[in-house]
């Protein structure tokens, strides 16, 4: 059963209609954080050890799975142990490129030999530098972003798209940039 909205407040409206539905809400937030660990290689376990104990592999796979209860807490801590903002658990993949904006992890950059993904990072370290975004550990590109990178680093459109299904925190879009 949806949970009332008030309707007095446009806020509210705008962003939820005339009604938000609780539970499809907590099921998108399961599948992000289930998605996100996924995107980046890891497994519960090595969540589990990241995390030095503050989350186990058994409540974290409970709260992908939507079996357990999640605390604001809980949501923040694991962010930070993904190293990416905590709205990313509540912003669907598809609003990912369809809305203009697509989540690039760093981390994976850094350790990268390619020579594309040297050449993205260095580009991407400078708009970090400009934007101070999220401590150099994950940046979002908007589409004009994206249209620069292929300008400025001389980017062919399958380059791009190439180094984007690499190393974006979800790449369920990506094909639409061929």
């Amino acid at each position: 059963m949806a949970t009332p909205v008030d309707i007095k407040n446009p806020v509210c409206l705008r962003i939820y209609g005339r009604g938000m539905n609780i539970q499809i809400e907590l099921e998108t937030l399961a599948h992000r954080i289930r998605q996100i660990r996924e995107s980046q290689g890891l497994t519960l376990q090595q969540v589990s050890t990241r995390s030095k104990g503050r989350i186990s592999a058994i409540a974290l796979g409970s709260y992908e799975r939507g079996d357990r209860s999640i605390s604001a807490k809980k949501i923040l801590e694991i962010a930070e142990i993904y190293a990416i903002p905590a709205g990313e658990f509540f912003t669907p993949t598809q609003q990912g490129l369809e809305a203009g904006r697509v989540v690039i992890d760093l981390r994976k950059l850094t350790i990268s030999e390619d020579p594309i993904g040297k050449q993205f990072l260095i580009i991407l370290k400078r708009i970090v530098e400009q934007r101070r975004d999220w401590n150099g550990e994950v940046i979002s590109l908007r589409q004009e972003d994206l249209a620069n990178l292929q300008t400025f680093a001389h980017f062919s459109s399958t380059e791009l798209s190439q180094a984007l299904e690499r190393y974006a925190l979800s790449n369920a879009n990506l094909t639409k940039l061929k």
